[in-house]
């Protein structure tokens, strides 16, 4: 099934996507990046470098106003509705099913009323569709079947939890980074938007996919223990905890992560070309590392309760950050006709400047 999935979606998404043109026209707008009044190039697909003076200064937005609400708040209530439903009749039936069901459901519903919000403030639309993201995000399901589940358990029966949580980060990233790249390698996807929206498909394939996966290994007590003992015998309270725990603050880590990842490195691979690479991989693998060392950290915990509630309290906080940097990354890419309508928090900082 994984390599249909992975064959399947790919091609689908390869054959799905078109030239679109810039959405607006290259022409220079007031500096986002600045407070005076100067103007910088937009060359269709991102802010450049270009700045020269202008007559007005850019209205950078107000703190926490802006394109918040909108169709992905309707969209979460209605996913919570179905998650309280889903476990209510799991706890009525035991069926296991019901639970992988649900869980799948509702990763699917956080994952689209996220991306609704991203769009939001990015316009993603312009740059990317819906049947595109869908391709994208089965294909990534395929490889999280066919590549990523065999390589973690591999490297488990070859050196154990610590060797496999120490190499998650670049197993996870380099399989939900396969169909992004090999895409953009093949001239499709290159516009720094539709990236980012590559990125989050690939996140999202992936959060969905393992989600639904840990449903039925956390109930069949199946499911890794970082300290490297049994696993204590699961309920079903226990299933529906670490479940819920996991749609609403490990699985968002993983389109986050990937988001950073391609914001970063597709706008430098669209405004310099080759010379972008550095930077590019960089980044990538800086996300590697720090995915990897996110999960070394639940090892720590091992026979240590209060530090294991502090890692439990921290994972929020982690949550946060990297949302905030994922932010960062991709409001560079905030296209002008949005700016002075999202939030000071979307529009773009510290932009490259030649003077």
């Amino acid at each position: 099934m994984g390599a249909v999935l992975l064959l399947g979606g790919f091609v689908a998404a390869y054959l799905s996507a078109r030239e679109r043109a810039g959405v607006p026209a290259a022409g220079w707008f007031p500096d986002p990046a600045s407070m005076f009044l100067r103007s910088r190039r937009w060359d269709a697909r991102a802010w450049t470098s270009q700045v020269e003076p202008g007559s007005a200064a850019a209205n950078r937005g107000r703190h926490l106003r802006g394109r918040f609400l909108g169709r992905w708040i309707w969209i979460l209530a209605a996913t919570l509705v179905v998650l309280a439903v889903g476990c209510a009749v799991y706890r009525t039936t035991g069926n296991v099913h019901v639970m992988a069901v649900t869980s799948g459901l509702a990763m699917t519903g956080v994952c689209w009323a996220f991306y609704r919000f991203a769009a939001r403030q990015l316009a993603l639309d312009d740059a990317i569709g819906i049947t595109e993201m869908i391709a994208v995000a089965t294909a990534v399901a395929g490889a999280v079947i066919l590549i990523a589940a065999n390589a973690n358990s591999a490297l488990i029966d070859a050196g154990g939890i610590r060797l496999a949580a120490g190499t998650v980060g670049f197993v996870e990233e380099g399989t939900k980074l396969l169909v992004p790249l090999a895409l953009y390698a093949l001239g499709r996807y290159r516009d720094p938007r539709a990236g980012i929206g590559l990125g989050l498909a690939a996140g999202f394939g992936f959060a969905i996919t393992e989600t639904t996966q840990y449903a039925y290994a956390t109930a069949q007590a199946s499911g890794p223990d970082f300290c490297g003992t049994e696993t204590a015998a699961p309920t079903v309270t226990s299933v529906i905890q670490a479940q819920v725990m996991r749609i609403f603050t490990v699985s968002p880590l993983h389109w986050l992560w990937t988001g950073i990842a391609v914001a970063v490195a597709w706008r430098l691979w669209h405004l310099y070309g080759r010379q972008g690479t550095t930077g590019a991989v960089g980044a990538i693998i800086l996300v590697m590392a720090v995915h990897s060392a996110n999960d070394t950290s639940a090892t720590l915990g091992c026979g240590r309760p209060a530090v294991s509630l502090a890692f439990q309290v921290l994972r929020w906080a982690i949550l946060i950050g990297t949302y905030l940097v994922f932010r960062a990354m991709a409001r560079k890419s905030t296209p002008p006709q949005l700016i002075g309508a999202v939030s000071r928090g979307w529009t773009p900082h510290r932009l490259r400047t030649d003077e």
